[in-house]
């Protein structure tokens, strides 16, 4: 396996990362801003809450499989044969789960629009299965690539279907779905060859083994996007196509911390210690300082976005964009923290975490959303992210605490393993 010292160092990774999801994110809000001023409220409120249940159902099936192989390949753990044998399980599993929604959905209840959440998701679990052998070998600079080649061919397939008359709600999903499958076969093409996905890899065996605190995890971080779907099911399509609007503007800086805290995660694996990968790290700790920023001056010029880009129709999503940017921050600080907790073992912690977080999130949504509407369900994230946080500082300093004592300790001379 191509190893962290044979690949560039963090810093040059994490910011490929972060510059194509960056790009990538503007690019997916481009596409919901068009497809958003090209239909009612209520009428985009039922595709952004099919898509967000895909989204959602992506880490049900995944349930935390993906960071685990990555951190169990990064120590040399899980060979490559037994990875291409459980991601050939997993793809396996969710191209039957995806079928069988798609066409039960669509012959019940096609006016519903959840039948796009079938091939959203099998799109999504493809694309980010298919990343694990590059990300554990540290390979982010090549995962970049495909990430923005995702984004990109979306958007060129958005903009050729609504210029021959198609309408922008109608190829939301597919453009979204097509993007997906572009970056996949991308994805394999850059794998080396004795770590690349084979058809002869299928075996009847279960890919979730060992992955249970990460899937817990992965299971809570998915439930946060049934926020659009409960949304609509309290309160109704229009505040949902309320929040929806700008639900996503956030994303271009939340992913900027999303792409420091995934190249974090082999290193800090691999060197046992976040003091060991400091030194690496370090040189990319300007990311989630600037998401921060960047969260800020979306709070700040709120309302002129809004009506700039939205029109007069979702005024009222300027309130819901502040309340979304003053959670986004609170996230991008927690991110890194939660991947590293993962990497040095204590996956359990960060799970309970994370799951005790969104279940004040999802109860908050019916709490607030009736009367609140779009507004309560920002209310709900940004407080959500706020505990959340808390969690995660009190769980590191605890961490660190323990590393120092365990090195202070009388006969104790090497470094802790974390």
């Amino acid at each position: 396996m191509t190893g962290p010292d044979r690949a560039r160092g963090a810093g040059a990774q994490a910011s490929a990362l972060a510059l194509a999801t960056g790009v990538s994110q503007i690019l997916v809000a481009v596409i919901y801003v068009l497809a958003a001023r090209d239909a009612e409220p209520s009428g985009f409120g039922l595709v952004a809450a099919a898509v967000g249940l895909g989204t959602a159902a992506v880490g049900f099936i995944d349930f935390g499989t993906n960071s685990y192989w990555i951190r169990e390949r990064a120590r040399g753990i899980l060979s490559a044969e037994d990875l291409r044998r459980r991601m050939a399980a997993k793809l396996m599993f969710s191209l039957v789960v995806g079928i069988v929604w798609t066409a039960t959905t669509a012959l019940l209840a096609p006016e519903s629009l959840v039948w796009m959440a079938g091939p959203i998701m099998c799109g999504i679990i493809l694309n980010q299965t298919l990343q694990v052998p590059l990300r554990s070998a540290a390979r982010a600079e090549l995962v970049a690539l495909c990430v923005l080649g995702d984004r990109v061919a979306a958007t060129a397939l958005f903009l050729c279907l609504i210029g021959l008359g198609s309408g922008a709600v109608d190829v939301l999903w597919l453009s979204l779905f097509v993007g997906s499958l572009i970056s996949s076969v991308a994805l394999l093409l850059l794998t080396p060859h004795g770590e690349r996905l084979r058809l002869r890899d299928s075996r009847v065996l279960n890919p979730w083994s060992g992955s249970g605190y990460f899937g817990l995890s992965t299971l809570a971080i998915s439930a946060q996007s049934l926020d659009v779907t409960l949304l609509t099911m309290v309160a109704g399509p229009v505040p949902a196509g309320v929040f929806g609007a700008v639900s996503r503007w956030t994303q271009p800086m939340a992913l900027l911390a999303a792409a420091f805290s995934s190249v974090t995660a082999p290193f800090v694996a691999r060197a046992g210690s976040l003091v060991s990968a400091w030194s690496q790290l370090r040189r990319a700790i300007w990311m989630p300082i600037g998401a921060v920023l960047a969260s800020a001056l979306a709070f700040v010029l709120a309302p002129f976005l809004v009506d700039v880009l939205l029109g007069p129709a979702y005024a009222g999503s300027a309130d819901v964009l502040r309340v979304l940017a003053l959670a986004a921050m609170a996230s991008i600080v927690g991110q890194p923290m939660m991947v590293v907790l993962q990497a040095l073992g204590r996956d359990r912690f960060a799970g309970a975490a994370m799951a005790a977080a969104v279940v004040v999130q999802l109860v908050l949504i019916l709490v607030l959303a009736p009367t609140l509407g779009a507004l309560g369900a920002a209310i709900a994230s940004a407080v959500t992210q706020v505990v959340l946080l808390g969690s995660l500082i009190a769980g590191l300093w605890h961490e660190i605490r323990r590393i120092k004592r365990t090195r202070d300790a009388p006969g104790t001379d090497e470094e802790d393993d974390g």
